[in-house]
């Protein structure tokens, strides 16, 4: 199953100039923005001499899931092999069913040497068993989310992710033409259960949209799998208010937010559950999909509401350190056995009293 790098390198040779161009541009803008994400070890000294900190490292092995069965997508592979490159980790393993000439180039851009041609559910296994990651991380089908569901505690996984999202708040100075693209950029995943959703307080709007959606479903080469998508989950809400509709915005929590209105900045403030936010008419969301340099990998089917994007932090872990010396441990023991004595733990109390006698 292992992809040579002669296989890689004259794979990736096929890739189209321009191309080439635009994910050396993603690539370096996804660099840029991790690099903010980067967390250095600390310490401090205490009034008696204790010496306490974090260790920061990064994780050693990673796995990491590119789908490729019905498509390429090279830039799955740029958002989570970069911000792992970015935290310090030393060995990337990219499992894929398929290798696509723009695949292989960012691997050969981003130095990645180990490439197994398998995917689904048995690819998760793989990684865990036989590759011995310490953690997996990427968006597959419904048999992948559920494989990494299931190997999560002998290895970490980034998230369950579900089917894409987008709600647009909008209100009557948007464009509707534009809003209803963006609604169809998320419907056309596949799935059929991507949520196209918009929120406004304008009825005259709504139904301007309504009718930019339908015109643009029917003129377009996906038309049977956007109007499987809309019919299930695809929906305009009319708020009161703005104010109101970013209450409804809250409790979907979607993983892309689009805030399209005039008091645009003023309503993002009251946002506090979405995956992303895409501010301003010329933020559509592809833009944060392949290019900005914010991650794309996104908390899904409601999670936003705790969860967070893929970055950096998801690839590093964190070690305390305590030094006590002789004069803390005098100064606080008779605490901290009182603290083990009151929860029943005899032997926790005695290793900390048989040191101050």
């Amino acid at each position: 199953m292992k992809i040579s790098d002669a296989e890689i390198k004259k794979s990736a040779s096929k890739i189209n100039p321009k191309l080439k161009a635009a994910l050396k541009q993603a690539i370096e803008n996804v660099r840029v923005f991790h690099q903010k994400q980067i967390e250095k070890s600390w310490s401090f000294k205490g009034k008696n001499g204790e010496v306490l900190g974090q260790k920061i490292r990064p994780l050693k092995r990673v796995g990491l899931y590119v789908p490729g069965g019905a498509g390429a997508y090279p830039s799955t592979l740029i958002m989570n092999a970069v911000p792992a490159i970015v935290a310090g980790v030393k060995e990337l393993v990219v499992v894929s069913p398929g290798l696509h000439s723009a695949v292989a180039f960012v691997l050969q851009e981003l130095g990645i040497k180990e490439f197994y041609h398998i995917g689904g559910a048995q690819a998760v296994g793989f990684l865990t068993y036989v590759a011995g990651v310490d953690k997996i991380v990427g968006p597959g089908n419904v048999f992948a989310a559920f494989a990494k569901k299931e190997v999560f505690g002998t290895v970490d996984i980034d998230m369950i992710a579900g089917p894409s999202e987008i709600a647009v708040l909008a209100d009557s100075s948007a464009n509707p033409e534009w809003v209803a693209a963006d609604m169809l950029s998320q419907a056309e995943h596949g799935s059929g259960f991507e949520a196209s959703v918009c929120v406004t307080d304008s009825m005259l709007f709504a139904r301007k949209l309504a009718v930019c959606v339908d015109r643009q479903v029917k003129a377009s080469p996906k038309r049977d799998i956007l109007e499987k998508s809309l019919a299930a989950y695809g929906r305009i809400f009319v708020a009161k208010s703005m104010k109101a509709g970013v209450d409804i915005v809250n409790r979907l929590a979607p993983e892309h937010l689009e805030i399209v209105a005039k008091n645009q900045d003023e309503l993002e403030k009251l946002v506090e559950n979405a995956g992303a936010i895409f501010i301003g008419a010329y933020s559509s969301e592809p833009v944060g999909d392949y290019f900005a340099g914010p991650n794309h990998v996104l908390p899904t089917n409601g999670t936003a509401r705790f969860a967070s994007p893929l970055g950096v932090y998801d690839f590093i872990k964190r070690t305390s350190i305590i030094r006590y010396n002789r004069k803390a441990l005098q100064k606080n023991g008779e605490n901290i056995a009182e603290m083990a004595t009151s929860e029943g733990f005899y032997h926790h109390a005695r290793a900390i009293t048989i040191r101050m006698t």
